[in-house]
């Protein structure tokens, strides 16, 4: 009698599970976003802002994907610019804190957990598409206690192999490079545990590449190396910070600007310089990063000029002359460019020329922030992010 009891009670929990799905993992879809967004005012000459977004959320398409905290553990949101209509929520409250959420390509984000959980969603409708949890490093029980040691921050970026994003994540003393498609460990770095020094201090995926910085306690050179984003394999060692804001340009090379302002494109194989410029004023010159990469140009924005070169020898495609402003990023897609002209005004350009196409001025400081698919970011100070087309 007591079976029989037990196996209807498993029976019932079995089918009310799969009613309202796994306790603390729920998706509730709201509807599904319009692909591809043709908002109006997109492509024309005019700054036309057609949408707006909270300032912490990735935008993947047409939706804005931002995290909240609640008491039932974080979850994660997503929101068509379009409307602000809710496409989707992800609660996982058997998760930990939601330590960070990047893109990985035009549809998929990857949402990582302090706990080690990771999870890719289709931004377009919520689905999971997988899931995996990554081993705790060697500073597990200190990363928990925000001891500074190994201090509580995970760092968050996106290398590639070839065409296929991998997700870079440090973590807790240790290094985990997973396939964006399947979210298998690719690569562990250190391989194996060889002391404090060889732990990293800072990793960021620049490209087909894995810049690893070191944390050593003791004075003198840092075990600073790029690894190969695809296997882990070591390919050239650096000394310094300049490749702290490298920035990728494709076909295999890096862009960064030294501590003498200069801007040097090195290949990403090898380490070596392809081709150098000197910036202006070097004392307010970019980080790599805040530079604008499309159509075979890298276009730089200082203090007071911004200027396109071209990838593959350094040649100087155009050059404008600007008014002072406190953000240096520049956005482009190879067909328009986008800068801050001064703390409050944003440029739109003509990429190829540099011939001034729009200006449109903004009642708060603004600082450019992400361009993707003719769309670009702008945050706005004392505001929501405005999205200009």
């Amino acid at each position: 009698m007591r079976l029989i009891h037990f196996l209807s009670c498993a029976l019932a929990s079995v089918l009310l599970l799969g009613l309202i799905g796994l306790p603390g993992e729920i998706i509730t879809s709201a509807g599904g976003a319009a692909q591809p967004w043709r908002p109006a005012g997109r492509g024309t000459p005019p700054i036309d802002v057609v949408g707006r977004v909270s300032a912490a959320s990735t935008v993947v398409g047409d939706v804005a994907v931002a995290g909240r905290w609640e008491l039932t553990g974080d979850s994660l949101s997503g929101e068509r610019i379009g409307d602000g209509a809710t496409v989707w929520t992800y609660r996982n409250a058997w998760g930990d804190d939601l330590v960070g959420h990047p893109a990985l390509d035009d549809r998929r984000l990857a949402a990582v957990w302090r706990d080690g959980r990771v999870t890719s969603i289709d931004v377009t409708d919520g689905r999971v598409v997988w899931q995996t949890d990554i081993p705790p490093g060697p500073g597990h029980e200190a990363n928990r206690a925000y001891d500074e040691e190994w201090g509580a921050a995970w760092e968050i970026t996106v290398a590639r192999h070839g065409s296929v994003p991998v997700l870079v994540i440090l973590h807790e003393g240790r290094l985990d490079v997973l396939d964006g498609r399947t979210g298998a460990i690719r690569w562990s770095y250190p391989p194996a545990s060889t002391g404090t020094c060889q732990a990293p201090g800072s990793a960021r995926g620049v490209g087909e590449v894995v810049l690893v910085f070191g944390n050593c306690a003791n004075p003198g050179p840092q075990p600073e190396v790029a690894l190969s984003a695809a296997d882990g394999r070591p390919l050239w060692r650096f000394d310094g910070g300049e490749l702290w804001h490298a920035r990728d340009l494709g076909d295999g090379r890096l862009a960064s600007v030294d501590e003498k302002g200069r801007l040097n494109v090195r290949a990403a194989g090898d380490g070596k310089i392809v081709w150098q410029t000197t910036l202006p004023r070097r004392d307010d010159s970019p980080a790599g990063e805040e530079m604008g990469v499309a159509a075979g140009l890298l276009t730089v924005r200082t203090r007071t000029e911004v200027s396109a070169y071209r990838i593959a020898d350094g040649g100087l495609a155009w050059r404008r002359a600007m008014k002072d402003a406190w953000s240096d990023t520049v956005l482009t897609d190879g067909t328009h460019t986008y800068v801050a002209e001064d703390a409050g005004t944003l440029l739109k350009l003509d990429a190829r020329t540099g011939h001034l196409v729009d200006r449109h001025r903004f009642e708060s400081d603004i600082s450019p922030s992400w361009m993707r698919d003719g769309l670009a970011g702008i945050s706005v100070l004392h505001g929501d992010d405005v999205v200009v087309g």
